[in-house]
């Protein structure tokens, strides 16, 4: 009798929590289940470009890595523009951390299956010495 008790309660106790948890984070138990983009500014979803990184040259000057030439094939079949930013850790030194888009640029717009490239003179040289990991990301414009 107390073990049929205590299952049946911890059961309760479950859905309970299931619920809770299921409408807490922002859905409901009514409906289609979607991912939902809990703190996100937009809660919008942002395509893949149709675009490839086929070619990175880093220059130096006096041991510093100053600038980055960044090689990019459009891999749609209409042109478009992009966005190129460079996210490097050098020691302590975290390349565009206030998110000024000083370590960005944009391309020309590249015509379809063609490359195209743009220089990206970062805002603090960084030691080549001490370059621990470097990001690229690129964002389809047009």
């Amino acid at each position: 009798m107390v073990i049929c008790l205590s299952l049946k309660l911890i059961l309760i106790v479950g859905v309970l929590i299931f619920i809770v948890s299921t409408v807490g984070f922002g859905n409901d138990l009514n409906g289609d289940t979607s991912f939902n983009n809990i703190g996100a500014d937009d809660n919008v979803s942002v395509p893949i470009p149709d675009a490839d990184i086929t070619n990175v040259v880093l220059t130096e000057s006096a041991s510093n890595i100053v600038s980055a030439t960044i090689t990019v094939k459009n891999t749609d079949s209409s042109s478009h523009s992009y966005n190129i930013c460079v996210i490097t850790k050098a020691d302590e030194l975290i390349s565009d951390v206030q998110g000024t888009n000083s370590d960005c640029t944009s391309t020309a717009s590249i015509s379809a299956s063609n490359t195209g490239s743009a220089v990206i003179n970062f805002a603090n040289p960084l030691s080549s010495s001490t370059v621990d990991y470097s990001g690229i990301s690129v964002q389809q414009i047009t």
